[in-house]
């Protein structure tokens, strides 16, 4: 009954990636960014196995995403990434999560919650050198930083920055050279070097100054390039591939008008297929009349708007066509490939919004040792706890099933 719509997720290539990354920037470590669900590849899985290659700690925004790796199994150091409301603080420290520092209420705040609890609460500093989102301002960020250094209930792990421009060195080694002055006015106040961490995909491919004792990078951990990077630095394997099948096909004379909006006009007689893949999978509606996928070995062109289920291609050139023939959306197939990076390029995109586009109608296949070793159900059902808590009982002890029913009744 599964839907024949699937990403196939190379954890194989993960682990090559986190080697190939190591052995470019040498001895210093690694944080490897698994936010927004591992950039739409799974946290979970791609964590244990950027774990088992030697990622060091990991970077998410949130602390519920830190919650998740944590009940996964995960037990290096987890860091945020950004801000979080006071709120989450007792989160933060009951399952041991590295919080981000972007001002000084917050860590005064954080550190009494720890000596309350008896617990050490662990933490790096965010800088704003430019980014212009969170951070301490630079100009009393060496100040600020001294005050939390002595907070008791606090241990300062680490400090960090973001990069404004990956596609910008000039930028980016202004905003390096900021961070170095902060770093020299607290080495002076005597405060020991901390773990320093400012370098993204980017900075990590081509930044060598930037590594400091600790990369940061995200995209190239998944095997994608940032834009305008030259793809020759270092050899990536891409992590994951998007695929379909032909579910329907139909012959149609010159001049048929296809699609919502009949925004395409065949121009001859056509094969038109049909693909069970639409924008709420991730397939964004500017593919509409642009993109293309592989069918038989074959770049085949979209027709039509992009639907939300489904996506229209003309396969008249693709020798031998049939229901049930697989279409690769991103990925290779024979020897042809559609990779990420041109298709977001294509549509004056990035790689990490069609990844993290990807939705949870899309079943992840797990790839391990070459071999398929596990696969997510669709995720888009609302669990049934979920719904008992929605629809509790009422005072006339109604269970919810009963309620949904009346419910559709009415």
């Amino acid at each position: 009954m599964a839907r024949p719509t699937y990403a196939r997720i190379d954890l194989d290539a993960v682990i090559h990636n986190v080697g190939a990354v190591k052995r470019h920037t040498g001895r210093g470590k690694i944080c490897a960014a698994v936010k927004a669900d591992g950039y739409g590849h799974g946290a979970c899985a791609v964590a244990h196995a950027m774990s088992a290659a030697g990622v060091d700690m990991f970077g998410v925004a949130m602390p519920e995403e830190a919650v998740q790796l944590r009940r996964a199994g995960i037990e290096s150091p987890i860091v945020l990434l950004s801000a979080s409301p006071q709120d989450d603080i007792e989160t933060i420290l009951e399952f041991g999560i590295s919080a981000c520092i972007t001002d000084l209420e917050f860590a005064k705040k954080m550190s009494a919650a720890a000596l309350k609890t008896g617990v050490k609460g662990h933490a790096h500093i965010n800088i704003d050198t430019g980014m212009g989102r969170v951070g301490l301002p630079c100009k009393s960020a060496a100040r600020d930083i001294k005050k939390i250094m002595q907070l008791a209930g606090l241990q300062i792990d680490g400090i960090f920055t973001h990069f404004a421009c990956s596609e910008d060195m000039e930028t980016s080694s202004r905003q390096l050279m900021i961070f170095r002055n902060i770093m020299a006015d607290l080495q002076s106040a005597g405060i020991a070097p901390l773990l320093l961490h400012v370098a993204n995909s980017a900075a990590t491919l081509q930044m060598p100054e930037a590594h400091m004792g600790c990369v940061r990078p995200g995209l190239i951990l998944y095997g994608l390039y940032p834009p305008g990077v030259d793809s020759g630095i270092l050899k990536l394997n891409p992590v994951l591939s998007l695929h379909s099948e032909v579910i329907f096909c139909k012959k149609v004379s010159a001049g048929t008008r296809l699609g919502y909006g009949h925004t395409f006009t065949t121009g001859r007689d056509s094969l038109i297929a049909t693909i069970p893949l639409g924008y709420h999978d991730g397939y964004v509606r500017q593919y509409s009349n642009t993109g293309e996928v592989l069918i038989n070995g074959c770049r085949a062109p979209v027709v039509g708007r992009v639907c939300m289920d489904q996506t229209l291609v003309d396969v008249t050139e693709v020798p031998g066509v049939a229901v049930g023939d697989e279409a690769v959306i991103y990925g290779r197939q024979g020897e042809e490939r559609i990779a990420v990076e041109e298709m977001a390029m294509r549509i004056d995109r990035i790689p990490y919004e069609l990844t993290c586009s990807i939705g949870s109608r899309v079943r992840r296949r797990y790839i391990l040792n070459g071999m398929a070793v596990g696969e997510t159900p669709m995720g888009s059902l609302v669990p049934p706890d979920v719904l008992n808590n929605i629809f509790a009982e009422s005072s006339e002890r109604m269970t919810g099933r009963t309620k949904i029913a009346q419910l559709g009744a009415a």
